[in-house]
């Protein structure tokens, strides 16, 4: 019971961190030219956001 409650208690805290520093975090991941190639492709294979960045662009 005590590990349990001790899990979601850190995870919690864990949460409110990323959550307070979410933009400082995603300015680092995203400075990493890998990551950032990586959440680019990821980002351009979702339906309809390419078709929707090209229409925007020409």
């Amino acid at each position: 019971m005590r590990n349990g409650m001790l899990k979601w208690l850190i995870l919690g805290v864990a949460a409110y961190f990323i959550y307070q520093n979410r933009y400082k975090l995603l300015n680092m991941v995203l400075g990493m030219k890998l990551l950032r190639t990586l959440a680019i492709r990821g980002f351009m294979k979702m339906p309809g956001v390419r078709e929707k960045i090209v229409q925007d662009m020409f």
